[in-house]
């Protein structure tokens, strides 16, 4: 919270500066198209005050702000002006300053809709900051409203003309919308990096819904038609319209949350989503009364429509596997997601008996006539339910889906012994269901060998848990236990792979840490005044990381590792040149041991002598005039013991290695990622996102060879604009978490790779996909991959969570319907 207010404060002068521009560009377009005299005196007023007090304003207003951000989030309603809601905090204002007041209110209308998305965003990653479940977005203290407000008031300490400061606020508007709109974006991504999560919106269902009154309303009506059970024919998908026959029954005997007998048993009509989310989130005792004889009675049709639908043929073998290859020629990511459903023929094969829907659902009703208590039949519709939204979601492979689907006789007797079994996180057979789907985003292929591999376990376990015909979660926890200790079996070398890869780069980003501060450190030695700049380039950059180095690799304890920091201080000495040609032996004697001390701390970070080159050419010519003076001091003592003057024309030329640092350069910058070694880019997989990177870097490659490669891998290239990338790009990459998947183009095929590391800065990436191995990206390189589609992140969220909480999105969009 503290940085974004921060960076807001940080940002408000430049804001306000062109804010301030726009608008008076704004007042000068308005005084030239308006043949009001008045008017255009007015507007001239207008726009030379507002230039007069720019300067004193962009000062003023960070401390506006500041103010206004610091009133106390615990401090009452009716003291807190800021945290007053926009209409009734306009109420309260002098009647002297009404138009103003009118105008404030314009203008906030104005922003709003343009800021839609990022300000819903902001909302609701501040209300989690402030520790709120649900958003309350009047308690975001960088809402329009406290900018809007800060900048009147200051306003109004300088101009007392109500008039003036309406113009003012009427032509600041767009300016002001376009800058809240960069800065509420920016705070979005500094928080979405720092792993905030979004409060939710509260979706409001059952009694305090907007529709339930219009619901209650509608049953009674239907009540009084007197309507009655409608006739039984089997559905296997289960589709059919929802039915609220008998809602006075149920709210005669039973009350609001339990649906009437009939539709209990039904097996088409599902219960509605209202009935289903309350029993599974909140239960209670009014589940355990006794089920009535109109629901056994029910029950029994439903089976008969079962039996006689079972006499239907079923899709032959090869049609059902047709079926499910008709889009193996398609790239992965382009497939449709095949329709899978509790309704779905699969694959006798695989699935034995029940793959026939009618099997399954045999036993759905079998259990139901078993069944004794409401919670038993809210149950088993619960399972089923949560069944049929697990094997609709598009992000699982339909192999995947289809083994849920499969398992559903299993799960439902579970729902017998424990009908809600399904809100416990910690159920054996809901860990089951999550574990399996989420190992299931490692492939992205249902027809690959390595899914084949993966999936045989997973159809084995789920076969035999059908077979056991139990009840008891315990062997869904053996089950799960033996996949997991085979997946573990199966990722030990991926691990150890990945474990190495992660420790080269995380080493690099330590490195480059250390670094940094080594720079800083150095920047503040008297001695670097008037130091040629491409010794600051060298010591800011390369032999900082040489420091960096040497530090971290050395044992604890241990003092300037290799007398790296030290020869800075010879390095520096040399480069004076009005003391050196004073003591051009003091000077000869240093270097040759400097110059070792220089080329061992830069080989210690893989460098070599043909890199190196550049800089100590550079550094010899820097010393040439000490070396040349020694030379005609020689030839000199030859002839005769008269001295050579210091101004000797063999020193005479200046060098452009004696150009003395700029400003900039003597201010050490943080890197933008770390600095890595050509064997850290092999190890983090840099190379291998050649191939992807597009055509450039290839270019690269065969243009100047290996270095070059580095380089444009490593996304060292800085000279691309930022505006290139698109900012839903930019959105997505900052949303990615350690641990989520992607489908990543490579070497000409899609794999699904999972990040697993990202640096501090949020600048470099590590991917890794099948076999542990690795794909590591710049951020822009990322960016560009997605702008692309060549890098496509998945929603691997959890599956029956998401299931869960579709139930309550689903009601919470029909009570929308029904209010409308």
């Amino acid at each position: 919270m503290q940085q974004c207010l921060a960076e807001a404060l940080e940002d408000a002068p430049a804001m306000l500066g062109r804010c301030i521009d726009a608008a008076v560009v704004s007042l000068q377009e308005a005084e030239k198209q308006t043949m009001d005299v008045a008017q255009r005196d007015r507007l001239a007023t207008a726009c030379w005050r507002m230039r007069q007090e720019k300067e004193g304003w962009v000062v003023d207003f960070p401390q506006r702000l500041r103010e206004a951000f610091a009133v106390p989030t615990d401090a009452p309603q009716s003291s807190r002006t800021s945290l007053l809601s926009e209409s009734t905090y306009l109420s309260l204002v002098e009647d002297d300053a009404v138009s103003e007041s009118i105008e404030s209110a314009r203008l906030l209308q104005s922003l709003l809709p343009p800021l839609e998305q990022e300000l819903k965003v902001l909302d609701a990653l501040m209300s989690s900051l402030q520790g709120l479940s649900t958003v309350q977005a009047d308690l975001n203290p960088l809402r329009p409203a406290v900018f809007v407000r800060a900048l009147r008031e200051m306003m109004a300490l300088d101009e007392s003309d109500s008039q003036l400061r309406t113009l003012w606020l009427r032509h600041c508007g767009r300016a002001i919308g376009h800058e809240l709109k960069g800065l509420y974006a920016r705070l979005t991504l500094v928080l979405q990096r720092a792993n905030v999560q979004e409060a939710g919106y509260r979706v409001r269902l059952l009694a305090d819904a907007p529709g339930a009154a219009a619901r209650t309303a509608a049953s009674s009506a239907r009540a009084a038609r007197g309507a009655g059970p409608a006739a039984t024919e089997w559905n296997p998908s289960g589709h059919a319209p929802l039915d609220h026959r008998g809602d006075s029954t149920r709210e005669a005997h039973f009350g609001d949350f339990i649906p009437d007998m009939p539709q209990l048993a039904r097996l088409q009509t599902p219960v509605d989503n209202q009935y289903l989310h309350n029993f599974l989130e909140q239960g209670g005792q009014r589940y355990e009364q006794s089920l009535a004889p109109e629901y056994y009675d029910q029950v029994s049709e439903e089976l008969a429509a079962i039996e006689a639908y079972a006499a239907i043929p079923t899709l032959d073998e090869s049609m059902v596997v047709q079926r499910s290859e008709q889009y193996k020629a398609l790239p992965v990511v382009d497939r449709p997601a095949r329709a899978v459903d509790i309704g779905t023929q699969l694959s006798q094969k695989t699935w034995g008996d029940f793959a026939a829907a009618h099997e399954r659902a045999r036993v759905l009703m079998q259990l139901k006539q078993k069944a004794e208590r409401v919670a038993q039949a809210m149950g088993l519709d619960v399972v089923r339910k949560l069944v049929n939204q697990v094997a609709q979601d598009p992000l699982l492979l339909a192999p995947v889906r289809e083994a849920v689907v499969a398992l559903e006789p299993s799960l439902l007797r579970l729902a017998m012994a424990n009908p809600r079994f399904f809100s416990e996180d910690a159920h054996p057979a809901r860990r089951l269901i999550e574990c399996v789907a989420q190992r299931s985003f490692k492939y992205n292929d249902e027809f690959a060998s390595e899914f084949a591999e993966f999936f045989q376990p997973v159809q084995q376990a789920f076969n035999a848990l059908n077979e056991l015909e139990t009840d008891d979660p315990q062997a869904f926890a053996i089950a799960l236990d033996e996949l997991l200790q085979e997946w573990e079996s199966q990722d030990r070398d991926d691990d150890a792979a990945k474990d190495n890869n992660l420790q080269a780069i995380r080493h690099a980003e330590a490195r480059q840490t250390l670094a940094d501060q080594v720079a800083w450190d150095l920047s503040q030695r008297p001695d670097v005044d008037h130091v040629p700049g491409f010794i600051l380039d060298f010591l800011y950059g390369p032999w900082a990381l040489a420091i960096a180095s040497a530090q971290l690799n050395a044992p604890p304890g241990a003092v300037d590792p290799g007398g790296y920091r030290k020869v800075v201080s010879n390095l520096l000495w040399s480069t004076k040149k009005e003391v050196t040609l004073r003591l051009p032996s003091q000077l000869l004697e240093m270097v040759p041991g400097m110059l070792k001390t220089l080329h061992a701390g830069l080989e210690s970070l893989g460098k070599t002598r043909e890199e190196t080159k550049p800089f100590f050419d550079a550094l010899m010519r820097l010393h040439q005039p000490v070396l040349g003076l020694r030379r005609a001091r020689a030839r000199a003592d030859a002839s005769t013991s008269n001295p050579v003057p210091l101004d000797s024309s063999s020193m005479s030329m200046e060098l452009d290695e004696t150009l003395p640092a700029t400003a900039e350069q003597r201010k050490p910058r943080k890197a933008a990622q770390p600095w890595l070694g050509r064997v850290e880019l092999e190890a983090a997989g840099f190379q291998d996102t050649l191939p992807t990177d597009f055509s450039e870097l290839a270019e690269a490659h065969a243009a100047t060879g290996a270095d070059a490669v580095a380089v444009a891998a490593s996304g060292f290239n800085e000279s691309e604009s930022d505006e290139d990338i698109p900012f839903d790009a930019i959105t997505l990459l900052a949303g990615l978490r350690e641990g989520d998947w992607v489908d990543l183009y490579s070497h000409r095929e899609w794999l699904r790779a999972q990040l697993i590391w990202a640096s501090t800065r949020g600048t470099l990436f590590m991917f890794v996909s099948r076999g542990g191995r690795p794909h590591s990206m710049t951020k822009r390189s990322c960016e560009r991959l997605i702008a692309n589609r060549l890098l496509r992140p998945v929603d691997g969220q959890s599956v029956v969570r998401k299931a869960i909480e579709a139930i309550a999105a689903d009601q919470a969009r029909v009570d929308e319907a029904v209010a409308a």
